[in-house]
């Protein structure tokens, strides 16, 4: 198993949290058949890990952490390591090192990449123009409605919109956008994760699910139709559930994946459940992608005190979700 990872915004915690990952993974036998990479200028990670006082030995092929030696594709952009400094440069560089990563994804050279996190605004001042790492990603692999679900090992969350106004999620949704997201998530759940019968619940739109009507109508019209249309066509689809009761109360224990109308409705909570352990993945992609659920951490880079169990578990995820493609891959 080959996984490649990307080395994120030189200014976050990125290259960090990855350094520290590799250091764990080292002690973990169920990752020993596993082969890593790095895509990242030599100079910024020897320079970065120098810093916080990351033991390593680097080349520009090869860097040895711990008791191991990791391969490195060299990326050419170099710029000086500033920690918590949100620039152009730093973008241009976690650019790049996701462009050549995912170059050599998609030509199956690896069997998943893990994306560390990226600043949106440095990124933009390099000249990137996507919203983020998902619209990439589906824009160079052809494409056109990747899905982004955040998860835990137990609690999967799909977003029916992301990166949008919050002003626009309602013109936005149709029930042919929802029909159409629970196929996507239907599969992904078999195909992904290995469930065979996936039960999902769909989150209402507005408070108390629209209140048969008096607090808003996208539930009669839009959502409650959708699953109907959902349930005609065998997927196991349940709800409209009122969001906050269905998270305060438990209820999310008992459905495979959970989908949310909008970022903030689905990410807050899973956040809190997931306590630093959550990962975003894409589905709906010809390559498997993971990230950690969390953003560069400006405030703390530099400071040795970045917590690595979120792309820990990214790592895990990848190469879970990579095996579940080759196994039911005729599913």
């Amino acid at each position: 198993m080959k996984i490649i990872l990307t080395t994120g915004d030189p200014n976050g915690i990125g290259i960090e949290i990855l350094a520290k990952s590799l250091l764990k993974i080292q002690n973990d036998d169920s990752f020993e058949q596993c082969e890593f990479t790095v895509c990242g200028n030599s100079r910024i990670l020897y320079e970065y890990l120098q810093k916080i006082k990351i033991d390593s030995t680097i080349s520009e092929n090869k860097i040895e952490l711990g008791k191991k030696f990791y391969s490195i594709l060299p990326c050419e952009y170099y710029y000086p390591v500033s920690f918590g400094k949100e620039s152009a440069d730093a973008g241009k560089a976690a650019a790049e090192s996701i462009e050549k990563t995912l170059e050599r994804a998609i030509k199956s050279e690896f069997d998943a990449l893990v994306t560390m996190p990226i600043s949106k605004a440095a990124i933009y001042k390099s000249g990137w123009k996507y919203p983020g790492h998902t619209e990439m990603l589906a824009d160079r692999c052809n494409v056109s409605t990747p899905l982004m679900i955040l998860c835990t090992r137990d609690v999967r969350v799909a977003l029916t919109t992301v990166h949008i106004p919050i002003s626009e999620v309602s013109k936005l949704l149709t029930k042919e956008l929802l029909v159409n997201i629970s196929k996507q998530f239907n599969d992904s759940l078999i195909k992904d994760y290995s469930i065979t019968s996936p039960s999902i619940a769909f989150l209402g739109l507005n408070p108390h699910s629209g209140e048969a009507g008096a607090m808003g109508s996208e539930e009669i019209k839009l959502i409650t139709p959708a699953i109907n249309e959902c349930r005609r066509i065998g997927i196991n689809v349940n709800g409209p559930h009122p969001a906050d009761g269905f998270f305060a109360h438990g209820s999310y224990k008992n459905y495979d994946g959970i989908v949310a109308m909008y970022h903030d409705q689905g990410l807050i909570p899973l956040k809190m459940i997931a306590s630093g352990a959550g990962v975003n993945f894409t589905a709906g992609l010809p390559i498997v992608r993971t990230s950690p659920d969390h953003g560069t951490a400006f405030e703390i880079a530099g400071k040795g005190l970045a917590d690595e169990t979120s792309a820990l578990e990214a790592i895990r995820l990848a190469i879970e979700i990579a095996n579940n493609r080759e196994k039911n891959q005729n599913v």
